[in-house]
């Protein structure tokens, strides 16, 4: 007996928009690249700031500190976000190097940061809303 068309779809994974619902609703680990440069610290910044404010969405882990919170959440059920600051890709290289893929990968450059201007409030929140809404 086949199953009918309600049956086939009832266990297809979400698309398009379901997806992304989906997607962010989840728990995430943010972890940020926090890098020497000045957008390598807005990662980590931005990264901290969100899990304070939101501690059952978010937690937050810097690259330069090794990978050990991220294999915690991941176990914990969080899915992995990659927060760069720039294109050395150091969040990415970390997770790569114990066979971890981010869901998610922003860059910073790429949301409309001014990367010449100084660091400022305004930035950092632009980088959070971007987090949030990926």
């Amino acid at each position: 007996m086949q199953p009918t068309k309600a049956e086939k779809t009832e266990a297809l994974p979400p698309v398009g928009s379901e997806a992304q619902k989906s997607s962010k609703n989840r728990k995430t680990i943010v972890f940020a690249c926090g890098g020497i440069c000045d957008y390598g610290k807005l990662t980590k910044l931005a990264a901290t700031t969100l899990a304070f404010r939101k501690p059952n969405m978010y937690r937050a882990a810097d690259a330069e500190k090794g990978i050990g919170r991220v294999e915690d959440a991941v176990s914990d059920g969080f899915r992995i976000m990659a927060l760069e600051g720039c294109t050395e890709y150091c969040a990415t290289k970390k997770l790569n190097t114990v066979g971890l893929k981010a869901e998610v990968r922003l860059m910073t450059p790429e949301l409309g940061i001014d990367t010449t201007a100084p660091l400022n409030m305004k930035n950092m929140e632009t980088l959070i809303d971007a987090i949030k809404d990926a």
